[in-house]
């Protein structure tokens, strides 16, 4: 009766509405959705399971490179060769070959000393400058970071270590209460590391040299005064730069102070000048 009307009760109107499009999709295949693999983009990349089977992923070295990608490490290696100071650019092989010959010969270098070259049965007379000898000897180089302090204070601390070795110069620093001698103490701390690379002795290396700079980019804000007047506070930030040597530059030094010593003339208390006047042969009274 209710069919012939055109009227079905709510409830069979609802199956009916469910059961049309199923037997619609009867008719066509069933296209997997992108989305199942668990990637957004479906095809285009793969999900991390599907990497891992494929390519097992590279072991990184301790200095985070990967092991076997060559030119990720030779960019690494550029880039710290940019950094460093190197003495290929400055010494010539030959001087640089000589220098070696005089240090195993002597234990130091010694300036002006004849050296016998076993390659080729020859003797040589190694003569270099200072410059060239400073850039030869076991030299550690090394700055700190951007400190927040002025350059009064940090040479009040500087003043205190210059010349020291480096361990007593830690020693010394370490109950010093000032906040630069804090800043100081990690620069030396880094320098020992370094210093174990370039092949000196923690015991013997001392700071040859030690100053301090402006860092430059001082943050200013003004400073309100009355009467409308107005001023600028600088908030100074700097650096600190080191020099650490190690036990052939002290031999060194003191061999040139003994053979100074040795070859300077006998002081005469006298007075050995000659006269800027005419020497007469009787007084004048």
């Amino acid at each position: 009766m209710f069919r012939s009307l055109g009227l079905l009760p709510a409830s069979s109107s609802r199956l009916l509405r469910i059961s049309a499009p199923r037997q619609c999709l009867r008719r066509f295949h069933y296209t997997p959705s992108p989305f199942a693999s668990g990637s957004l983009f479906g095809e285009i990349t793969s999900t991390k399971e599907s990497k891992e089977e494929q390519n097992e992923v590279e072991p990184a070295s301790e200095s985070g490179i990967p092991a076997e990608d060559s030119k990720l490490k030779e960019f690494h290696r550029e880039e710290a060769l940019k950094k460093q100071l190197r003495s290929d650019k400055f010494i010539s092989p030959l001087k640089r070959k000589f220098y070696q010959l005089n240090v195993e010969q002597n234990g130091f270098f010694k300036n002006g000393q004849i050296v016998h070259d076993a390659e080729s049965g020859k003797t040589y007379r190694v003569t270099l400058t200072n410059e060239e000898i400073d850039i030869l000897e076991p030299t550690v180089y090394i700055q700190s970071y951007r400190i927040k302090s002025s350059m009064k204070k940090a040479t009040i601390v500087n003043r205190f270590v210059r010349g020291y070795d480096v361990k007593t110069a830690i020693n010394q620093l370490h109950f010093n209460p000032k906040k630069m001698a804090t800043e100081l103490e990690k620069l030396l701390k880094r320098a020992l590391v370094q210093a174990k690379e370039v092949g000196i002795n923690e015991d013997d290396a001392y700071i040859q040299a030690l100053w301090t700079g402006s860092d430059g980019n001082w943050r200013k804000r003004p400073d309100i005064k009355g009467r409308g007047r107005t001023g600028i506070i600088e908030h100074p930030y700097i650096h600190l730069k080191a020099i650490i040597k190690g036990k052939q530059t002290k031999q060194r030094i003191a061999w040139e102070k003994e053979q100074k010593q040795l070859l300077a003339k006998p002081k005469s208390l006298l007075n050995n000048e000659p006269l800027n006047f005419k020497v007469q042969s009787q007084y004048r009274w």
